[in-house]
């Protein structure tokens, strides 16, 4: 699980003594985001609800991935109405997010 914390994606933050005992250090480790490929195609969703992730994660994912992912290769819907568990809960989720998802990935 990632978290978004003063402007990094870092892993999961247990507190610190749990970070020791998880990962050996006191702060959870920040992600390399270096190593996802230029060309790689990407679809992100994100909902305007979501009290777990925001435009500002998204901003921040699309900053650290960098913008050399052009064209159709990269696809980033916004869905106004939705919260996080929408995206796999939501009645209209085959309609709002997962038809798209599917072309996009009969494209690519």
């Amino acid at each position: 699980m990632a978290v978004v914390r003063h402007g990094t994606i870092a892993m999961y933050d247990y507190g610190i003594h749990e970070n020791l005992a998880q990962y050996g250090q006191i702060e959870p480790p920040i992600y390399n985001m270096s190593g996802v490929p230029n060309d790689l195609p990407l679809f992100l969703s994100y909902g305007g609800q979501d009290a777990l992730s925001d435009s500002l994660d998204v901003e921040l994912l699309l900053a650290t991935l960098g913008t050399s992912v052009r064209g159709d290769d990269l696809v980033v819907q916004f869905v106004r109405d939705y919260g996080h568990a929408d995206f796999v809960m939501g009645t209209n989720a085959k309609h709002d997010v997962y038809d798209f998802v599917i072309e996009f990935f009969r494209r690519h």
